[in-house]
């Protein structure tokens, strides 16, 4: 990613009156299970300790393309699977193509992603192709009954760089080899969610199920956080429960963000190079911050330290999903999980393959 965070320090949320207690939301207090949805797993403390060492799920994956790098991703530990956006690289003719689209420069200035299914060992199980979508900052799972849908940005609109960005959100199952064209295809799911914004993505709360939005208007990026339920509704406007400036800590190039209860984490960072050298000399300038959406207040910040050995190493991607449950007595124990991705190279060489990387930590007191 390429964007540099505008570092506004508005730390307001704008409405908190129809807000879910902690207690209910299974966050604090007295553990419960979603005011929405399918029951979920009781879990006991939404924050996930940033400073905590983090575990590697796997390294160096590969993905559909090998000269573009990973931008974000979702994972699904009940199946199994990990899904993975990433810009379409060169010289990769997809169907609906005019002469000249298949050159690096249009597939980012029109949002063209192709989207990995992998398996939790990173292994590849299959792809499609995103048109005219966005750049991939974010995305979201759902679990809807038996089926998994994954939420993205579309309908590319350039930013002051000139690059493809989403302008509102969609929904969509995964389904291998196919090719989804946000220009041909206006049958395709669409919500805008907030008048006039732009440069919008979003991630997905598993465990209360809730839609964090990240958006650019008159400005500023600010994050806003919506009942999932509601999204889903065909409605005239969408009020969200919390909206929450970027605070000053999130400084940096952007690279990703995920939401877990009443906390909002957020990632800058670039990769290495020779003003961001990596060890002995350096340890890169990743950080991960951790935001209160009910106070808008940051309550924790430091350095993601994780893969500091790796080559490449620059950050791409948060995500939030929950460990199949095991059984304690006879309720139902989760452990949330905050993933880290890196997109790395097997060896130092420039021309070396862009690859995937994952790191997760787990919720406090798991």
């Amino acid at each position: 990613m390429t964007h540099r965070s505008t570092g506004m320090n508005r730390r307001q949320f704008l409405r908190a009156g129809s807000v879910t207690p902690l207690a209910v939301a299974g966050l604090g207090g007295t553990p419960a299970m979603a005011a929405a949805g399918p029951p979920h797993p009781v879990l006991a403390d939404g924050a996930i300790d940033l400073a905590a060492p983090a575990t590697a799920l796997f390294t160096h994956r590969y993905l559909t393309c090998v000269r573009t790098v990973m931008q974000s991703f979702a994972v699904d530990p009940g199946a199994g699977h990990v899904y993975v956006l990433q810009i379409v690289q060169a010289n990769t003719p997809l169907p609906g193509d005019e002469p000249g689209d298949e050159a690096y420069a249009r597939r980012t200035e029109r949002g063209d992603l192709a989207l990995t299914k992998l398996d939790m060992s990173g292994h590849r199980l299959g792809h499609m192709y995103l048109k005219h979508f966005g750049h991939g900052v974010s995305m979201g799972l759902e679990h809807d009954g038996d089926q998994v849908f994954l939420w993205t940005e579309i309908d590319t609109l350039p930013n002051a760089a000139g690059d493809g960005r989403g302008s509102r959100l969609t929904r969509f199952p995964f389904t291998d080899g196919a090719v989804l064209d946000a220009e041909r295809d206006a049958d395709l799911y669409r919500r805008e969610l907030i008048a006039g914004a732009t440069q919008t993505t979003c991630t997905i709360d598993p465990v209360n199920q809730r839609l964090a939005m990240r958006y650019y208007r008159d400005g500023e990026f600010r994050y806003a956080l919506f009942d999932l339920a509601h999204v889903k509704q065909e409605r005239p406007a969408y009020e969200p429960v919390f909206d929450v400036g970027t605070p000053a800590e999130v400084d940096g190039v952007f690279q990703g963000y995920a939401s877990l209860g009443d906390h909002l984490y957020m990632m800058v960072g670039t990769k290495y190079g020779a003003g961001n050298p990596p060890p002995p000399e350096g340890v890169g300038d990743a950080a991960l911050t951790r935001l209160r959406w009910s106070t808008g207040e940051v309550d924790a910040h430091t350095d993601e330290q994780s893969g500091l050995d790796l080559h490449r190493r620059e950050p791409e991607g948060l995500a939030v999903a929950l460990t199949t449950p095991g059984r304690s007595g006879s309720t139902a124990r989760a452990t949330a999980r905050l993933y880290s991705g890196f997109a790395t190279s097997a060896h130092e060489s420039p021309d070396a393959d862009r690859l995937c990387t994952l790191f997760y930590r787990s919720s406090t007191g798991r």
